[in-house]
């Protein structure tokens, strides 16, 4: 095309000469034009399945089903085998087994050929080691950096007969030996079938294999039998232990998608969802460290526990929440243009709490407010009792003996009317117990309860009448009921729940027998930030997902 347009040009120039220049000017311009509609309807060629995005990427220790074992076995019939380098992924090869692959860490002593090898080389020359009477396997360092390890234990009783045997097969096969024996190294075995590789065991640089084919879902995940997973999944002794862990290496939107329907019921409202999606995004950015390399080398900072935030991989995900995620792809809890921790928990029972009142220290954004839309919380008011001698033994288990137990009182209550130090006193002295140690060590499921003794009457109130006020019991009194009812209290309730303005208070019906104390609480976690059953009532009423979130995190925005 360039060149008729010139030889157009070359005649007008003749006769046109003054006017060449613009000429030339407004035919470019058309071409331009031309060209640039004509490539509108060319479709650019795909190459992102090349490339794998780990900015977003981040780890997740697969704790609850998949640590501390002796063997992993992936069942993926085809997969691809690389590791990072720092924060880069790269692949290396592909390994195939129609029975899965098993991994396993391995301890042995070794002879190494000498020769630096690529992968492919170090496969040919463990190949032809084997064919000359050795038993040897190609070992993956990093990119372009493989070995051959030969292993003492297969190839002599002792080091001296397997030397011979090696030395053998290598000189036969023209390859140099190291004249040093590698002492008690671990290495991570890859049993594929007849095809045995070996990954370094150092952390840091552990083999990640990913799915080269899709589920039945059309899903291209990494399945591990009980569980599958997006992204890929690593396999390493972290800690320094001789048991394998796996971790998810997993793109952060893909990993929501296995958080959401575990934290949350995917057949809660869409609002409420969105908002647990924000949470859980904003929490696994802070927490999860997958920035800094330390943190790639240390193994990962969450895992799939409470401890973290539940997930289940693509066994557990449901439409529902997963079009949660989607529609607030990106989106952050943000204080003063910073992405912060969203904390969430399963019931506050009419009013969130302070970070101060629980974890010792302030955040602007984590201070408690009302939470009267919490009317069908997930988890209901609760009551256990414990007797005086499992009161004492639960104590002396955290190195707290205070005798017989004698009395038991809530010695400091927060605003929100949860227990922040509880006392128990004994024949042998007394001790103060904090929030950690009434949900870890007695099991509570939550601060936000009384203590009732024996011989109390626990459902007294003070009802005011036309003229003057009484103490009266709530069994014994007409009520206003949820649904709006007017009716004598249930003789079969365990628990009164009173409605306030600004919280809502519990009010066990009976008290426990001589020697127990009964704890009769609402809610159920640590109180601080949103609450999942009051987004939940606040999605039913009406209110949007930042609705929700401005409620419930102070001060914050979502973006």
């Amino acid at each position: 095309m360039k060149a008729m347009y010139g030889r157009e040009n070359s005649k007008r120039e003749q006769s046109h000469g003054k006017n060449r220049i613009p000429e030339r000017i407004c035919r470019l311009f058309v071409l331009i034009c031309v060209m640039s509609i004509f490539l509108c309807f060319i479709k650019k060629p795909d190459t992102t399945a090349a490339k794998v995005n780990t900015a977003h990427e981040i780890r997740v220790g697969l704790k609850s089903v998949y640590a501390d074992k002796q063997s992993i076995t992936l069942y993926n019939t085809q997969l691809e085998l690389g590791y990072c380098d720092g924060r880069v992924y790269r692949r290396e090869t592909t390994v195939t087994a129609a029975d899965g692959v098993k991994v396993t860490a391995e301890k042995g002593t070794f002879f190494t050929a000498a020769e630096g090898f690529t992968l492919p080389e170090a496969e040919t020359a463990a190949k032809r080691l084997r064919e000359a009477g050795a038993a040897a396997y190609a070992v993956m360092f990093s990119e372009g950096n493989a070995g051959v390890y030969l292993p003492v234990k297969e190839n002599g009783a002792t080091k001296e007969s397997a030397r011979t045997v090696c030395k053998a097969a290598a000189e036969k096969c023209g390859i140099a030996l190291d004249k040093d024996v590698t002492e008690g190294t671990y290495l991570i075995r890859i049993d594929a079938g007849e095809r045995v590789l070996f990954a370094d065991g150092v952390q840091g640089s552990y083999p990640q294999f990913g799915a080269l084919e899709k589920n039945k879902d059309g899903i291209f995940a990494v399945n591990l039998g009980k569980r599958s997973y997006r992204g890929r999944i690593e396999i390493g002794r972290y800690g320094g232990k001789t048991t394998v862990t796996a971790v998810n290496v997993v793109p952060l939107e893909d990993y929501l998608y296995g958080v959401v329907p575990c934290e949350m019921p995917a057949s809660w409202p869409t609002e409420a969802l969105k908002a647990q999606a924000v949470c859980a995004r904003s929490f696994a950015l802070i927490k999860a460290g997958y920035h800094a390399e330390t943190d790639i080398k240390r193994g990962f900072r969450i895992d799939d526990t409470e401890q973290s935030q539940v997930y289940g991989g693509v066994t557990f995900e449901q439409k529902n929440s997963s079009g949660a995620v989607d529609a607030t792809v990106g989106e952050t809890l943000c204080y003063e243009n910073r992405t912060v921790a969203g904390y969430y928990f399963s019931a506050s029972g009419g009013h969130t709490e302070n970070a101060e009142d629980v974890w010792g220290f302030s955040l602007p954004f984590l201070t408690g407010v009302p939470d009267i839309y919490e009317l069908n919380p997930s988890k209901k008011p609760w009551s256990i009792t414990i007797g005086r001698d499992e009161l004492a033994r639960l104590l002396r288990s955290n190195g707290n003996d205070v005798g017989t137990v004698e009395k038991v009182t809530q010695e400091v209550i927060t605003a929100s009317g949860r227990v922040y130090r509880l006392r128990v006193t004994g024949s042998r002295g007394s001790v103060s117990l904090s929030t950690d140690v009434l949900r870890n060590v007695l099991k509570l499921p939550g601060t936000k309860f009384k203590v009732i003794a024996s011989g109390t009457l626990p459902d007294s109130v003070t009802v005011q009448g036309a003229g003057a006020s009484r103490k009266a019991a709530i069994h014994d009194c007409y009520v206003l009921s949820g649904s709006k009812e007017v009716r004598k209290a249930d003789d079969e309730t365990e628990q009164y729940v009173v409605l306030s303005a600004d919280n809502l208070t519990n009010f066990p019906k009976t008290a426990p027998e001589e020697g127990e104390y009964l704890f009769a609480g609402m809610g159920a976690g640590h109180g601080i930030g949103m609450s999942q059953s009051g987004a939940r009532g606040m999605a039913e009423q009406g209110f949007t997902y930042r609705e929700i979130l401005e409620h419930y995190f102070t001060g914050i925005s979502v973006r």
